[in-house]
């Protein structure tokens, strides 16, 4: 799938940010929702954006899109750099905020997706929450809730920081926890939306089989991802590695199932090695908000790429980032070839991505 809305050399440059699920989100923007067709497992504040922003863009949603990722990235920017440098020091917060621009993932935060209008608001939850204003942050853990299901799990660390002004006494929880339930109140206004739209209010549940998406314990997401990464080493030692890592996906297509399925295990395998590294380091709603981020995709696996999506879902969790910061605070080394890797990575997937072939 794809959004060709220009020509030329400004198509070669603008059309490649709206690709894949790029599509949906500028279809849902230009037609709304349907039952059926899949469109309903994309939550609805960014399509909305799209819709309205792009009037001052004269309909140009590949623009559109392009412009609200672009903001909400320098929002990133600049709360991930005060959230951070709140809680350690210039060094660290400079050099998380590195780390997300250099990350082998961060041109989706340039493209029509979601990935930078979550980040922000994630940012801004967790920095309104920690500051105490509980209203700013259940609006915003609301919107984030609006943008994907997962931001829900900000509940954690807004009733990390709830309990922790409180000496950790629930005799103590007052009125202002009433604004912790508005992040779970986002699922609710779309379940009230499906069910008056077509009276399915789980139905963006249930659209993820068009992605062979089902429920299923981590355990076995991660066992079948080893499988999976196994057969796809196979398919590597056989010399098919063009193949393995270029082919345009399609259905039946094994080499480009092996490649996305090696390289999905990578990310998380590396998300868990920060994880446990920042787990003493880190504050810990910092870690437990990780672990509940990247622990959720886990119990949605695909059939035939169990961790399908993942690396994209980790760009999001930005306690890696600080947590990759802290390791190499002390080990210049270290810092260099951190830099060096993600940026030879970040050319590489972004080339792959521009080029139509699958990356997360």
């Amino acid at each position: 799938m794809r959004a060709e809305v220009f020509r030329g050399a400004l198509g070669h440059l603008l059309n490649p940010w709206a690709h894949w699920d790029g599509v949906w989100y500028i279809k849902i923007a230009t037609g709304g929702y349907a039952d059926g067709d899949g469109s309903t497992a994309f939550f609805p504040l960014f399509p909305m954006l799209l819709r309205y922003v792009g009037l001052a863009f004269r309909g140009n949603l590949v623009i559109t899109g392009i412009v609200i990722s672009l903001v909400c990235y320098a929002g990133c920017v600049w709360l991930l750099y005060r959230l951070v440098r709140s809680d350690f020091d210039d060094e660290v917060a400079s050099r998380a905020v590195v780390y997300l621009a250099i990350g082998p993932l961060s041109f989706f935060l340039q493209a029509v997706y979601t990935e930078s209008l979550f980040l922000v608001l994630t940012l801004a939850c967790f920095v309104f929450a920690r500051e105490g204003h509980w209203r700013l942050a259940g609006i915003i853990g609301l919107l984030a809730t609006l943008t994907r299901s997962t931001g829900v799990l900000l509940l954690v660390p807004m009733a990390y920081y709830y309990y922790e002004r409180r000496g950790w006494k629930l005799r103590r929880t007052d009125s202002h926890v009433a604004n912790l339930l508005m992040v779970a109140e986002g699922i609710l206004v779309w379940m009230t939306y499906l069910s008056l739209a077509f009276g399915k209010p789980l139905l963006f549940s249930s659209a993820q089989a068009q992605w062979e998406r089902g429920f299923a314990f981590p355990n076995y997401t991660v066992a079948r991802a080893v499988i999976t990464l196994v057969w796809g080493l196979r398919k590597l030692v056989s010399a098919e590695f063009y193949r393995v890592f270029w082919e345009v996906p399609r259905p039946g297509s094994e080499y480009s199932t092996a490649g996305t399925n090696i390289i999905n295990m990578v990310f998380l395998v590396g998300a868990a090695l920060l994880l446990w590294y920042g787990a003493r380091r880190l504050p810990r709603s910092y870690s437990w908000y990780a672990l509940a981020a990247l622990a959720y995709p886990l119990f949605f696996p695909s059939k035939y790429v169990p961790l399908m999506s993942y690396p994209r879902f980790t760009l999001t969790v930005f306690p890696l980032y600080v947590a990759l910061a802290l390791y190499t605070r002390d080990k210049p080394r270290a810092h260099r070839a951190v830099v060096i890797v993600g940026l030879v990575f970040l050319v590489a997937l972004t080339a792959k991505f521009a080029a139509f072939s699958w990356v997360a």
